[in-house]
């Protein structure tokens, strides 16, 4: 009787110490403990910040009480500072924040940045967003082969990072002999200057250049990233009808959601299953229809291996991004 009571209590005093050692990180049940921190590295208003407020305001309901998503807006080089601002963080699951892919991948490919895009811990993504080849209505080109066969297409763009970076891929794909001119304050206004007829042609996001398609001051000639034709606009060709499916891969804007390298297996799991069941909520789908803001939810494992296909399609084009990057 007394040796079992002794191995009881051997036993009970064993099984106490494993629990001492079981890694906070395991522990799921443990977070989140705090608050977490979501970085946007734009100013507040513009595409980047109104998706992550909505999906913070619409993801609180899937949290512990008392738990709040603090909206922390970190502009600077392209939204490169947030990106290191997130990559450098504590790896504990509470710092994460958007992601303008892959425009971030571009000064790593020539700099050194404090941060590395094959390494995030990805969550998932909000919205892919097509590019639209669009030409001014003062322009004398209308269709991809007139671009193809002038002499000189003037490009107006405000430079070659972020989305941008995709313009002389474009057109290195596309065989169109480009002059860029660059130096605009902003999308707005490049894409203002080939209204007024100082450029030919622009290469935006769909949801950026949309209305001045619809006013008919800028005019759709392709549709890259998105293989299925847009229904308001059923007359421009996508890439891969073009005959240049290479761009339905390589162009399209991923607004992905991420954090720093290393999180521990358990509350990645956790975050990426809290986005996705925000990206697909009810209450967030209304706003997104009401808000007229277009969703393409992909879950943290999709996320993954499209960005390393993008990201290896940059690797591919390097030699052409290096004449307008270094």
């Amino acid at each position: 009787m007394k040796k079992l009571l002794s191995a009881a209590i051997i036993g009970f005093f064993l099984f106490q110490g494993a629990l001492l050692w079981v890694p906070a990180n395991v522990k799921a049940a443990d977070f989140p403990s705090k608050n977490l921190e979501w970085y946007v590295g734009y100013s507040p208003g513009g595409g980047f910040d109104t998706y992550s407020r909505a999906l913070a305001k619409y993801m609180q309901k899937y949290l512990p009480k008392g738990i709040n998503i603090i909206i922390i807006n970190r502009p600077g080089a392209a939204s490169q500072e947030a990106a290191t601002t997130i990559y450098n963080a504590e790896p504990d699951g509470h710092t994460f924040g958007i992601w303008p892919m892959p425009g971030l991948y571009t000064p790593q490919m020539f700099f050194s940045p404090k941060y590395d895009v094959k390494k995030v811990s990805w969550f998932g993504t909000v919205l892919v967003e097509p590019m639209v080849v669009a030409v001014s209505a003062k322009s004398p080109y209308r269709t991809l082969k007139d671009l193809q066969q002038a002499e000189n297409v003037r490009v107006t763009l405000t430079g070659f990072s972020g989305p941008e970076v995709v313009v002389p891929i474009t057109m290195e794909i596309l065989g169109i002999k480009a002059q860029f001119i660059t130096g605009h304050k902003g999308s707005g206004e490049a894409m203002l200057a080939a209204v007024r007829g100082d450029g030919d042609l622009v290469i935006y996001t769909y949801g950026s250049i949309r209305k001045l398609l619809k006013s008919k001051q800028l005019l759709p000639v392709l549709l890259m990233g998105d293989k299925t034709r847009n229904p308001e606009f059923p007359d421009m060709p996508t890439a891969t009808e073009a005959g240049y499916a290479e761009l339905d891969d390589t162009v399209a804007v991923y607004r992905s959601i991420g954090g720093p390298p290393n999180l521990p297996s358990d509350r990645l799991a956790y975050l990426r299953d809290l986005l996705w069941k925000t990206m697909n909520d009810d209450e967030f789908k209304a706003w997104a229809e009401k808000a007229k803001r277009d969703i393409s939810p992909m879950n943290g494992e999709e996320t993954e291996k499209a960005l390393a296909k993008v990201l290896n399609q940059y690797d591919k084009y390097r030699p052409v991004l290096e004449k307008y990057i270094k």
